[in-house]
């Protein structure tokens, strides 16, 4: 049987492709046992270069046709499956994961390994309804309890995270978190019921937080980290222990405790600093609570730490924004729509800025592309009436601004600039109007300044000189404002 061996490995080799017919037919012409005998050579070979990349492909490949695919090839999947949820590669972790459960007795070794990883990839995925089978399937096949307790979650967690919040089912999914921890609170070991009871009321509190009861979430997540702090080893299930700090967190932030939120998100980013998700979120609570150099190091943390993400980008863009490093921004924000041409946030936020920087052109071209994707969008309808009132279309601003504040009857940049459609159209009293409405919503030393212009046309000294006075009780420091009140008298 040497020959065949032979051809097949000359022919691969021979133009560097894994097609070649005459390699196809050499290997298919191998018995059986001599086909699976290379592939074990090869995945020894492999294996013995000590170099891990061939552990996601190529090693598992040979182990699951070599000889003993159900042993082996199995063992070689579930760690590329496990290697691959880790790193996020959702595709490959389902594809290896369904491989492996095709060659895995059930109920038995990795079997239950490989359908909690491959319902989770390819719950991440969107392949919701293959996910909820497998679910299914263990359900149908074991009769452990810890197999049974996870199933009920997972398929809880299938419906209470759907991302179209129209189609979640908080309901059912209360029933089967609910048949979680029924079962998890029944299990003998102390230290596997306080890791998996604790787990199970972490996601009965997410389900709580969807149905907008926040507080009843909060207790759940508390009898959770007391669970873990009285009846797991100090040394135990780390991670667990951080993300119930994180999700405290996140749901004191919520009830309005941004220091005790504060305090959590510190205690789980001291057991691993190098998760990024952690930096992100608490540089978004740093921010809100005006500590932007602390924010900012998070932010950059985060970036530093994780693959490009989008969000982490577009979070700085929105602190340097805040802060007035308008070109520090733009560049955070082109770096956002590199990585995600779909991120309409972000479009907003540049189109802003473009108008700003005098841009106009390119500031159209990013209100058609998040039009295209949100037709309508207040924001970007605002925009749009600033660029058509720019450009001197004024029955299209109007149209768009009657868009916007459509949309956002709170919209203040839409009631100011449709104000100053208006004021350029010399309809000064609709122009009062405008702004009066926009200090109603939020006071603003610009808004103030616009309406005493406005008021001055219409004679309306007194009420001008008003404005003026308010507008630089607001901005004390704004030249503008200084010189009209002098001009004033």
């Amino acid at each position: 049987m040497g020959e065949p061996e032979n051809l097949a490995v000359r022919y691969v080799a021979s133009d560097g492709t894994l097609d070649d017919p005459r390699a196809i037919a050499a290997y298919r012409a191998l018995q059986s046992a001599e086909r699976a005998r290379m592939h074990d050579r090869r995945a020894g070979e492999l294996a013995a270069t000590g170099r891990p990349h061939w552990s996601f492909g190529a090693i598992p490949y040979h182990r699951e046709h070599g000889s003993d695919p159900s042993g082996a090839g199995v063992e070689a999947l579930w760690a590329a499956l496990d290697h691959c949820m880790r790193e996020g590669f959702l595709e490959a972790a389902a594809d290896f994961g369904l491989r492996g459960l095709g060659l895995c007795a059930p109920d038995a070794g990795r079997w239950w390994n490989l359908i909690q990883g491959t319902a989770t990839a390819l719950a991440g995925l969107g392949r919701r309804e293959e996910a909820r089978e497998l679910y299914e399937r263990a359900r149908r096949t074991s009769v452990d309890a810890e197999v049974h307790s996870a199933s009920a979650y997972g398929t809880a967690m299938l419906d209470a995270r759907h991302p179209d919040p129209a189609r979640r089912d908080l309901g059912r999914a209360q029933g089967w978190i609910n048949e979680a921890v029924a079962i998890s609170a029944l299990l003998p070991d102390p230290c596997v019921r306080a890791f998996k009871l604790g787990f199970d009321l972490n996601g009965k509190a997410l389900i709580e937080m969807r149905g907008g009861h926040a507080d009843r979430a909060l207790t759940l997540v508390e009898s959770a980290i007391k669970l873990a702090d009285t009846d797991l080893p100090p040394e135990r299930h780390l991670i667990h222990r951080m993300v119930l700090r994180a999700n405290r967190a996140q749901l004191l932030g919520v009830l309005g405790n941004p220091q005790e939120a504060l305090a959590d998100l510190d205690a789980a980013i001291a057991i691993d600093p190098a998760y990024p998700d952690y930096h992100l979120d608490r540089g978004n609570l740093l921010f809100q609570m005006g500590r932007p150099d602390a924010a900012l190091a998070d932010y950059e943390a985060a970036l530093r730490l994780s693959p490009p993400l989008p969000e982490g980008y577009y979070n700085r863009a929105q602190l340097l924004l805040a802060t007035g490093d308008l070109e520090a921004a733009k560049a955070d924000l082109d770096h956002v729509l590199e990585l995600d041409p779909g991120y309409l946030d972000a479009y907003i936020n540049r189109a802003g800025l473009l108008v700003e920087f005098g841009l106009d052109e390119q500031a159209r071209a990013d209100v058609d592309a998040g039009l295209a994707l949100a037709p309508g969008n207040p924001h970007l309808s605002c925009v749009l009436g600033q660029l058509e009132t720019s450009a001197g279309r004024y029955e299209e601003a109007m149209a768009a601004f009657d868009v916007a504040l459509t949309g956002a009857p709170s919209l203040v940049p839409a009631w100011a600039g449709r104000a100053s459609l208006r004021y350029e159209t010399d309809d000064l009293q609709g122009a009062v109007a405008d702004l009066t409405h926009a200090i109603a919503l939020g006071e603003d030393a610009a808004l103030y300044f616009n309406r005493a212009t406005a008021l001055r046309g219409l004679g309306r000294l007194a009420e001008a000189l008003d404005d003026l006075r308010r507008a630089h009780a607001l901005g004390p420091g704004d030249p503008d404002v200084v010189k009209a009140l002098h001009e004033a008298g």
